[in-house]
């Protein structure tokens, strides 16, 4: 019997006690990502205050964006979250085995404006906090879970209505390095006096590993997926005719380190397009970098940072930005487009590309001297009927005239090569 109430006083004990401990853990927490924030590019914290009490706390950050226009500059976003701790937390219709649970609403620091604006930022800020809702989960290994909802909502300015529909998202990121999550989004519906254009449902996933740079301090590379989906895009004038319709929208990318090396790739297609009096199909384009050095594209960003963040001196930090540009080279990088193509009804329309640079031909005192480093391979296949339809039938029959085309009977195709700074088209050797 003693046994079992020795267990109950230590269970009381940790469920009394852990709350205040948990409490200053995850102070620790915020206080440690604020002061990652110091080098963001694009955010400043411009003031925050933390307070905890026994089993509850409250965190409110101010911050502003840089760069932005002289009539804004003073125009702050506050973040408010009301947070719980745990042990065991009871949040959300559930329960929770965390450190903390939060739920924020978002406000403007407007005071710089007159009167008015004031007011209509005020009334639009309700009406946000009214629909969306914002809650985190903060893990035991101080992981975040962050959850973004929106309900449907309608906005009316000058003629023009606008309706908006739910959002749902989830993100994760782990250890600071691994952020992976979900977006839905049910789209939108553009009301206005000259035209109506419809979104709908768009669907997003993607995993990212942070592998050089913060993730906080707006300069971390990653690689990873990512995928898009747009089921659908149209719009209509105001008589009812179609102006623009695409269908499943996609895209997508992936990166990876492969010999210390990174390998990019990013996809774009569409089922079908319908617009500017063309009916196109199956359109897709797939390109990929290979071989990019990730220091140099940490260096690449570290001074496109200093130009964003100091455009008077833009000149300087190009010509600087430029300089270690040229560092990729020695890697020997390649782009392909892997496949240009589309279906029309008159048959398809297809084309590749392969880009390499072969560093040893580069001298970086010769900038001309990548002329003879580069080599590169192209091809392409066309249907001479579309261009017919299109009025371009003279513009090809002259480039068939100077060997850029060859034409057996209705289909076009071209191949060309370049090497060591010679350009050869079809077999034939164009002087530059």
């Amino acid at each position: 019997m003693k046994k079992v109430v020795i267990a109950l006083g230590a269970i009381v004990c940790v469920g009394l006690v852990g709350p205040k401990v948990i409490g200053s853990i995850v102070e620790q927490k915020y206080d440690d990502i604020a002061s990652r924030f110091v080098d963001h590019p694009s955010i400043e914290i411009v003031e925050r205050s933390f307070t905890t009490h026994w089993f509850s706390g409250q965190s409110v950050t101010k911050m502003k964006i840089k760069g932005v226009a002289a009539e804004i500059e003073d125009f702050q976003l506050i973040v408010n979250e009301q947070l719980t701790f745990g042990p065991v937390i009871f949040a959300d219709n559930s329960v929770n085995f965390a450190l903390a649970h939060s739920n924020a609403n978002l406000d403007f620091d407007v005071s710089s404006l007159d009167q008015e604006a004031q007011n209509d930022i005020t009334e639009f800020t309700d009406q946000l906090n009214e629909k969306l809702t914002i809650s985190s989960i903060i893990t035991y290994g101080l992981n975040y879970t962050t959850q973004v909802m929106m309900a449907a909502t309608t906005f009316e300015e000058d003629g023009n209505t606008i309706d908006i529909g739910a959002l749902d998202s989830e993100f994760t990121l782990e250890d600071d390095k691994y952020i992976s999550g979900y977006l839905n989004w049910s789209g939108l519906d553009f009301k206005g006096p000259e035209a109506n254009v419809q979104l709908s449902p768009l669907e997003s996933t993607f995993s990212q590993e942070i592998i050089d740079g913060d993730i906080y301090s707006g300069n971390g590379l990653s690689i990873g997926d990512f995928s898009m989906l747009i089921k659908s895009i149209s719009a209509q004038d105001n008589q009812g005719n179609d102006l623009l319709s695409i269908e499943n929208l996609t895209l997508s990318a992936d990166s990876q380190i492969e010999d210390e090396l990174m390998n990019i790739g990013v996809k774009y297609g569409a089922d079908r397009f319908k617009g500017a009096g063309q009916e196109l199909e199956k359109l897709n384009l797939d390109i990929s970098f290979n071989r990019l050095d990730p220091k140099v594209l940490m260096e690449i960003n570290d001074w496109a940072t200093k130009m964003q963040q100091d455009p008077e001196n833009f000149e300087h930090y190009n010509q600087q930005l430029m300089t270690v540009a040229t560092k990729l080279l020695t890697k020997d990088p390649e782009l392909n487009i892997n496949d240009f193509s589309v279906l029309t009804s008159e048959g398809a329309i297809k084309s590749d590309l392969q880009l390499m640079v072969d560093h040893t031909r580069y001298d970086q005192a010769n900038p001309m001297s990548i002329m003879a480093a580069l080599k590169a391979d192209a091809k392409g296949v066309a249907p001479l009927p579309f261009f017919q339809k299109m009025g371009l039938e003279g513009m090809i029959n002259m480039y068939i005239e100077q060997g850029f085309i060859i034409k057996k009977e209705a289909e076009l195709s071209f191949a060309a090569q370049f090497a060591q700074g010679q350009l050869t088209v079809n077999g034939q050797a164009i002087a530059l």
